[in-house]
């Protein structure tokens, strides 16, 4: 017995076969036109629905049988047209593989096969094999330029495939050059004539916007005179671009001269039109890497020409954004106008038809849900194909009936689903499973009934009805009977594969975020226990000294303790057994401190190097810890109390020192004289009253929103971009935030005190790592300043005085620069930022200087660096923090000393929280100081030695200033924080204080003055919200009206340069704000 499968096989076979004799069969019976027609007419049909061994066996013997691979049908389709509209992957990579195959002919629709088809998986691979075969077509062209051979470059181009897709105009991606450009600067006469006369084009530009005719020199007339002749030849509708086929976008590129300010007039820029209908310009075109600099979308745009202008058109966007563009040459202008006016025709065609093809879906949706009445009529023929249609109608709503069935089912029986993966089924996501034989069988379908049809009329018009005419007839049937059936049984397995992958998915995302969640809430908990243990570790190291000092066997001599010093002595061992004895059942981790950890952090809080010395030199005089010298007590006594008073000298900073730093005498002449300046501008007009040190809002009574509730939906997005309440923003401008970076600015003061270049080095670094300490609990979104917002800051107690100015909304960009006797401070506040579903991270991209006048010299010196990545983390289990990371690198710009600072990010382990720790070398790469500790508290340094026995770096444990070679020395430490809503620093709250002093000299701009924040910090939410809205329409409706007007916005105070050490572009003073303030003159700007 023979299977039904075999049959089937051997049906297949037999049907295949036959068809094969029957192509060579039929040049018997027929003449040549004829035959070729309907042998290709057999390829045409094979590539729809016969196996790939057939089609194969075709291409193989189409000398022998005279087939043509390329052949059109009468609607145009090429044999590789019809594998694209079937989805015959196998067809067409067979037909690729063909060396005579040509993949550029259009049909009747204007349309190459690439354009048939939304299917990935087709689409990559013949982009694939035409980029293939363009290498190496391209490769055989140049060879061929390059030996001046013409008849192989006639060759290749006289293939009509090489013709349409080498673009002899085409730039090389290395030099930026075509052939043109290479061979006029060879003096090729010959070869530029031959580039011309094929194609070659005399307005092509190269990357730096130089026509052909440009690279010519004087004494060469006759290639001069070639190119002018080429120019008067040219067709404004010939384009370097387009081979384009008629139903798809026009696209065009090159430089054009747009108008950019009445300063600059027209500058030369790279214009490049996308098939999507976008206009977009760049500086150069090196610059297409980057963003683009503008753009208009032809959807939306109108173009607007004057007669009497030859060079010059206008196209007008939407919101009134014009660009006023310049071409060089009135051919090079009309080309650009025809590719515009045929994108903007395009886009808004296809606009068109696209509203149109939503509105007949809609309708022809609404028609098929309507019931429908099936009218059979056996003895009527003409009712056949209305009865196929409700018989056909019927099945296909019991199919989706059945499916839908099979779906709820399935739901219901969800357990007892196989997984995608145990199905054995491999897919294409975008396609589904089946897509091929689903795809081969619907081409069958069409064939089998266009037979049919043809037979049935050939039987109407037949008097006597043969019995072969009716054979055929059921078989025919059949075959669409057996072919329905397996169409059927592949759309219900392809469908219970998809719903199983969708709910599979479903499920899979469910689990991650409850993974996530589950993950982040370990995390916290994991992060308390080692902070918990952290803690008890500094217990124990506590009880443990004070048992140490007081029964130390060292001390041979001393008297037995007093009843005062037994009882602490008993304390502490009753303190350490409690310890003990809690933590027996724990699974307790001690850590040792890393090499710059404070091992006294309970005494001497406020600590600098000057400090250092003297207990250093405390030490030294004291000798034994146990001595009995009454003038040594009396001599510690006083030392302790001096200490005492440096310390709050140094971390308070009292404000009671005006008067003695506005009559300083400094060092040098630009010191002086950069003081004299200040005093001269009225720098400190409106603040010699002091900074507040209370808060207006006691409590933070902001109303609760869940964060992650709102941001979840924003993953990828730009951080910039993302609207949040105003409950999640701190009563602060980002321009205020960046203020704070100067809260530590003593330590720039005692750099410029230093002679060796590497420890002021030290000091600065200390300085940029210090700017990160008021982030800690921060997690607040600071207030989004408006386009042209400012705010100064000025402290005579301090010496210096500040000015910021947003200065670019789209990307958002702040400008400030902050002066003082001995040095200048200045950057810009540009990030790239993204949320990726757990953090918020944000990387500054801008470059920070400092302008250092050192006191021991006439020269000033000038420091670079970039800051670190920030990085907002917590999200999900509504406990956010904020962790800095990633390398710093300070350059001093005069010297050549370096320091290399690591910020460590943040890990498991609670006393590995905001480590940073680093070096500082000279010019020669030498160690000279180290730099460590935790930028949320301390910072210390050390004196690198250099054993010159060994040649190795080591680090001395003897006492010394930092000006020696010793231990370690404290840098820097952070200031206590008020118990204040919004985790503010003492320096923060006196930003944003409205002194009644300052508002004659304020400007308008003034973040002080944002109804927003000024609601915000009194407690008004509501009020904020509100107020908040309203200023950012304002800002649009300003934006729109600067768009529909053609105006550039310029900022006020800072403008573009280059700087003058690093060569890099940055934001520069204009130096045109504190004297205008003084005589209260500073422009109006109204943009609260």
């Amino acid at each position: 017995m023979v299977s039904p499968e075999e049959a089937n096989d051997n049906n297949a076979n037999s049907r295949e076969t036959g068809l094969y004799n029957a192509t060579k069969s039929i040049e018997e019976f027929s003449n040549y036109y004829e035959l070729s027609q309907v042998k290709n007419s057999i390829l045409n049909l094979a590539i729809q629905v016969s196996p790939i061994k057939l089609i194969t066996k075709l291409l193989d013997d189409t000398n022998a049988l005279a087939l043509d691979i390329n052949y059109q049908d009468s609607n145009g389709n090429t044999p590789l047209h019809l594998a694209v509209l079937n989805n015959r992957i196998d067809a067409v990579q067979l037909l690729l593989k063909d060396y005579r195959i040509n993949d550029t002919i259009l049909n009747d629709d204007m349309k190459q096969p690439i354009e048939l088809t939304s299917e990935n998986g087709m689409i990559e691979l013949l982009q694939l094999e035409r980029s293939k075969y363009i290498e190496k077509i391209a490769n055989e062209f140049r060879i061929a330029f390059t030996q001046h051979d013409f008849a192989k470059l006639d060759e290749i181009l006289a293939f009509q495939r090489n013709h349409e897709l080498l673009d002899i105009n085409g730039n090389d991606p290395e030099t930026g050059d075509n052939v043109l450009h290479e061979f006029i600067k060879k003096n090729d006469i010959g070869m530029v004539k031959w580039i011309l006369s094929h194609g070659g084009d005399p307005f092509i530009r190269d990357k730096k916007g130089r026509l052909p005719i440009d690279l010519v020199f004087k004494p060469n007339e006759a290639l001069r005179q070639l190119l002018l002749e080429s120019s008067k030849e040219q067709s404004v509708i010939d384009s370097h671009n387009p081979k384009s086929s008629g139903n798809s976008a026009p696209t065009f590129k090159g430089y054009l001269k747009k108008w950019t300010n009445f300063a600059s007039g027209y500058k030369l820029r790279w214009f490049v039109l996308d098939s999507h209908g976008i206009l977009s310009y760049y500086r150069s075109q090196e610059d297409t890497n980057n963003a683009c600099r503008g753009s208009l979308n032809m959807k939306y745009a109108l173009l607007h020409l004057d007669s009497s202008e030859k060079l010059k058109f206008e196209i007008i966007g939407k919101g009134g954004v014009r660009f006023h563009l310049m071409g060089n040459h009135p051919v090079e202008t009309n080309r650009w106008v025809w590719s515009l006016q045929g994108a903007i025709r395009y886009s808004k065609d296809k606009d068109r038809d696209l509203q149109k093809a939503l509105i007949e879906n809609r309708k022809r949706l609404d028609k098929d849900l309507e019931p429908k009445a099936s009218h059979i009529s056996q003895r009527n023929v003409s009712y056949t194909n209305e009865a196929s249609d409700s018989n056909f109608t019927d099945k296909k709503n019991d199919l989706i009936s059945n499916r839908r069935e099979n779906y709820y089912n399935d739901s219901d029986d969800e357990d007892e689903q196989d997984s995608e993966s145990d199905s054995g089924v491999e897919f294409d996501s975008e396609q589904g499973p089946y897509a091929q034989e689903i795809s081969v069988l619907k081409s069958r379908f069409s064939v089998e009934l266009k037979t049919l049809k043809e037979i049935l009329v050939n039987l109407k018009s037949t008097p006597l009805h043969t019995t072969e005419t009716v054979e055929v007839s059921i078989n025919t049937v059949n075959s669409l009977i057996s072919e329905f059936t397996d169409y059927s049984n592949y759309v219900n397995k392809r469908d219970e594969q998809l719903i199983k992958s969708l709910r599979k998915q479903k499920n899979i995302n469910e689990l991650w975020i409850n993974s996530i969640r589950e993950l982040e809430n370990e995390l916290l908990e994991k992060t308390s226990e080692l902070q918990t243990f952290e803690l008890e570790r500094r217990k124990i190291k506590k009880v443990l000294s004070k048992k140490f000092n007081i029964s130390s066997p060292v001390i041979n001599n001393a008297p037995d303790f007093t009843p005062k010093e037994k009882a602490v002595e008993n304390t502490a061992e009753e303190e350490l057994s409690k310890i003990f004895q809690g933590e027996a059942d724990s699974e307790d981790e001690f850590f040792d401190a890393d090499e710059f950890t404070d091992e006294e952090e309970e005494d001497h809080e406020e600590r600098s190097d000057y400090i250092l010395d003297k207990l250093e030199e405390e030490e030294e005089e004291e000798g034994d810890t146990f001595t009995e010298d009454n003038a040594n007590k009396e001599e510690n006594t006083e030392i302790h109390k001096d200490i005492e008073v440096d310390v709050q000298t140094l971390a308070e900073r009292n404000l009671n020192e005006t008067a003695e730093v506005a009559t300083e005498t400094y060092s040098n002449e630009l010191q002086r004289a950069k003081f004299k300046h200040l005093e001269d501008e009225g720098s400190f007009l409106g603040y010699y009253e002091p900074p507040r040190t209370d808060f207006p809002l006691k409590i933070d009574s902001r109303p609760r929103v869940s964060l992650w509730g709102i941001l979840k939906s924003m993953i990828g997005k730009d951080l910039t971009k993302i609207a949040l309440p105003v409950a999640f923003n701190e009563p602060t401008s980002l321009l205020q935030r960046l203020t704070e970076d100067l809260e530590y600015s003593y330590l720039l003061d005692q750099a410029a005190t230093f002679e060796d270049s590497s420890l002021r080095l030290l000091y600065i670094s200390a300085f940029a790592a210090s700017a990160y300490s008021s982030t800690v609990d921060r997690v607040a979104k600071p207030f989004n300043p408006l386009l042209g917002e400012t705010f100064e800051y000025s402290r005579p107690d301090f010496g210096f005085r500040y000015i910021a100015e947003q200065v670019s909304h789209h990307p958002p960009i702040t400008a400030m620069l902050t002066e003082s006797p001995k040095w200048d401070y200045h950057g810009e506040a540009s990030v790239k930022s993204g949320f990726n579903g757990r953090s918020f991270d944000v990387q500054p991209l801008g470059t920070w200087y400092l302008k250092m006048r050192p006191d021991n010299s006439a020269e000033e010196e000038v420091y670079s660096w970039k800051k670190i990545a920030t990085s907002v983390i917590g999200i999900m289990v509504g406990s956010p923090s904020i962790d800095n990371y990633g390398d710093m690198v300070i350059v001093n710009n005069k010297t050549g000393d370096e320091a290399h600072l690591t910020f460590k990010p943040r890990g498991w382990r609670a006393s590995q929280a905001y480590e940073m720790s680093g070096h500082i070398q000279d010019k020669d790469g030498n160690k000279r100081w180290t730099i460590g500790g935790h930028w949320n508290s301390k910072i210390y340094g050390k004196k690198v030695v250099v054993d010159n026995a060994k040649g190795d770096a080591s680090l001395e444990d003897s006492n010394s200033s930092p000006n020696g070679v010793g231990s370690k020395f404290l840098l820097w430490q952070a200031s206590t924080r008020p118990l204040v809503p919004f985790n503010l620093t003492d320096f923060a709250v006196t930003l944003n204080d409205p002194k009644e002093s300052l508002k004659e000299y304020l400007s308008d701009s003034d973040s002080r003055l944002r109804p927003d924040q000024r609601a915000m910090e009194n407690g008004y939410y509501d009020d904020a919200d509100v107020f908040k809205r309203e200023i950012e329409e304002m800002q649009r409706a300003r934006r729109k009206d600067r768009e529909e007007r053609g105006i550039v916005y310029q900022p006020r105070f800072f403008e573009k340069a280059n700087h003058e050490i690093t060569n890099e572009e940055y934001w520069k003073y204009r130096d045109n704000y504190w004297n205008k303030r003084a005589t209260k003159e500073l422009p109006s700007s109204n943009i609260f």
